[in-house]
């Protein structure tokens, strides 16, 4: 099912400013701490690395695109410079520009980042375009950017929206009298600001109210299309016209942000104002708008999504639910609201309705019913040399790991994981995912008793890794480390580094290192087979000369053949390049050339490291031998429980949501068809 709508950006490669505005733009769009659960997909330039230009070619994972092209002087230089592919920069944005004509849905958004940025090309001088390039600050003309970005996207998801030239959005400001003119002057602030800089319509007080009109209903009326901005002072909820207000919105499940302007006190704060983003007034108006456009970006995206997605006789709600938003509800409802879930403490006050409120991965995750089946699934993961090829960036394969792995413990089943214990790797990020209320409920009643104390989370770490005290003490009783034994062919003789257990670092700078390090990995991986019951692969280095790997070959790729060879399910993304890409790819009969001897013989002493292998008489599998039994068995391979043309689907989705539900339809079938999976001892 595809998204409502995505953002794609256009940019020239070698600009700087416009790749990190990219970034910036694309950070902005998802993960915000401040509106949890704002999710706007995107789409990168495809980069080889190269002066390329890439083929042309929308995004097919979103009903409606938004084509932001970012125009630099970079973009105007190389503008009619032709490439290798025949292909020139005005060319490419010119076919966007072409492809957003030909459609209703689909909208072209230039964006002048230097003076002379734009137009590139006469055919393109009839649109108008954004100026941004006046700004000075950076960061304001980023913010700037941004917004005009969100509130674009707000009117393409309002379908009765009038024009294109209408305000975005009406605010409508919840505020107390006595207010206005006493410190420190919230609202006569934020009316100056929306007065001179903001194309949205405020809808402010009894002002704006017609003579003669009954007050309670013109109230009323004024919140129906609106997104309140509550102004939380000393007095605000000692006013009963602002809690009415509060109550009319959430009723009418409008956008709501309250802005924290207490001064001293309040002697009783107003309990239905909670359950939304509250931002804490520093003098900044435009902060604050920007913070109620974002949520009401993510009502609307949430809305048209949940519609798609809920079953006959359930209702949606675009917010999380509370009692306030239920009380009326019929208590046989089901209730569809956005991803994450809530946490267990809210949703036993909830249960006490009657009512069932549920998220559309959480309810996949439940009806696979994979909880009874104690399975451990292995996560193999890194960011990938060729991840920009794809459009992506390292923060998209990063937020959907962690998804990934929310929904597989949702549903009950245990990750394995295999790395080092530092800050910057994924155990930490994955042992923090652990105390999601969500999770963390999961964790203390497990539906199977046997793994009633186990933790969620197994972490292995090769010989000859070293990890202090302190990296294993963050962990606490989250994670469960693994820690492999010295290899039985390395031992001191060798190398006095190559103690069991060792003191500290043992550094890959000649063959016989790299050959200790390489059965070290090797029997971690091995180990790590033996205990699992899946595996899931998304990207995964390949390494170079440039940039090494210290195993016998890339540490993905020899654990998805590993995988393979136990006939032990493997699920391959392959969006984000790397390793699965490449499985994928020799699956279908492709090889590529870094699946060649060619390419990974330049990685230091590789040479060297198989005829130490030969001379010891352990196998080394040729990189021809592997793509021909990766030819040869097809997705058949895999023994995922998914049929090929799922693969293919799992091979290329962007979609976060898909890759989950096809990972978990997969297990199902798999558990399904084998009474007891794999070889975990649970």
């Amino acid at each position: 099912m595809k998204a409502p709508i995505l953002v794609q950006f256009v940019y020239h490669t070698a600009s700087r400013e416009a790749v990190e505005l990219s970034e910036y733009l694309h950070t902005t769009l998802n993960d915000d701490p401040a509106v949890p659960g704002l999710r706007i997909p995107t789409v990168f330039v495809p980069h080889d690395g190269t002066d390329r230009v890439p083929d042309p070619c929308l995004a097919v994972e979103g009903d409606r695109i938004l084509v932001v092209v970012l125009a630099d002087d970079n973009l105007a230089a190389h503008a009619h410079r032709p490439s290798s592919t025949g292909h020139t920069w005005a060319d490419y944005v010119v076919k966007f520009r072409e492809f957003c004509n030909g459609s209703s849905l689909h909208r072209f958004m230039p964006v002048q980042l230097t003076q002379h940025g734009w137009p590139i090309d006469s055919r393109l001088e009839d649109l108008n375009f954004l100026r941004a390039w006046v700004i000075d600050k950076e960061q304001e003309r980023r913010r700037f950017i941004a917004r005009r970005i969100i509130q674009l996207l707000l009117r393409r998801l309002q379908p009765h929206q009038s024009s294109e030239d209408a305000p975005p959005l009406t605010i409508f400001l919840s505020h107390t009298k006595l207010d206005f003119e006493s410190e420190p002057r919230v609202v006569k602030a934020l009316l100056a600001h929306l007065t001179a800089n903001q194309p949205q319509k405020t809808w402010f007080d009894s002002g704006d109210i017609e003579v003669g009109s009954r007050f309670a209903k013109e109230i009323e009326g004024g919140l129906q299309d609106a997104a309140l901005l509550a102004v939380l002072t000393d007095s605000f909820s000692s006013r009963s016209w602002c809690r009415r207000e509060v109550l009319l919105a959430k009723h009418f499940q409008r956008p709501v942000v309250v802005i924290d302007a207490v001064q001293e006190r309040e002697v009783r704060s107003f309990p239905y104002a909670g359950n939304v983003p509250v931002v804490r007034w520093k003098g900044d108006a435009q902060e604050v708008i920007d913070l109620l456009l974002r949520e009401a970006l993510r009502q609307a995206y949430s809305a048209e999504s949940l519609e798609k997605r809920k079953q006959p006789g359930e209702v949606v709600l675009a917010a999380r639910p509370e009692l306030l938003t239920l009380v009326h509800r019929k208590s046989d409802q089901v209730i569809l609201y956005p991803d994450p879930p809530l946490g267990a403490e809210e949703l036993a006050v909830i249960e006490r309705t009657g009512i069932r409120v549920e998220t559309p991965l959480e309810r996949h995750a439940q009806a696979c019913a994979l909880s009874a089946q104690s399975l451990m699934v292995a996560l193999s993961t890194s960011e990938a040399e060729d991840i920009s090829c794809f459009g992506m960036r390292l923060s998209h394969l990063e937020a959907t790991l962690l998804e990934i792995s929310r929904y597989l413990l949702i549903s009950g089943i245990r990750l394995v994981y295999g790395g080092h214990l530092g800050s910057d790797g994924y155990t930490i990020r994955l042992a923090d995912l652990l105390r999601d209320p969500v999770v963390e409920h999961l964790r203390d009643s497990p539906l199977d008793p046997s793994v009633a104390n186990a933790p969620q989370l197994v972490n292995y770490l090769p010989w000859p890794s070293f990890e202090t005290v302190h990296a294993q003490a963050r962990l606490g009783s989250l994670v469960e480390v693994i820690f492999c034994h010295r290899p039985e062919d390395i031992d001191e003789t060798l190398d006095p580094l190559f103690t069991d257990p060792i003191c500290s670092e043992v550094p890959v700078d000649n063959p016989t290192r790299r050959f200790a390090w390489a059965r070290g990995l090797t029997e971690m991986r091995t180990l790590q087979v033996a205990s699992v019951n899946a595996r899931v692969v998304l990207g995964g280095r390949i390494g170079s000369a440039t940039d090494p790997y210290r195993g016998r070959m890339p540490g993905v790729l020899e654990e998805i053949l590993l995988s393979i060879e136990v006939k032990q399910p493997v699920y391959l993304i392959g969006a984000f390049g790397g390793c699965a890409h490449l499985v994928i790819e020799a699956i279908e009969g492709r090889q590529l050339a870094m699946l060649t001897w060619e390419h990974h013989r330049m990685v230091p002493f590789s040479d060297q490291l198989q005829g130490l292998y030969r001379k010891r008489g352990i196998p080394w599998d040729q990189y021809d031998s592997i793509f021909r039994r990766l030819h040869d068995g097809g997705f058949d391979l895999l023994s995922n429980g998914l049929q090929p043309d799922e693969n293919r689907e799992l091979a290329v989705t962007r979609s976060t949501e898909r890759i989950i539900e096809l990972i978990l339809a997969g297990l199902q079938r798999v558990c399904s068809s084998q009474p007891e999976t794999g070889g975990a001892d649970g």
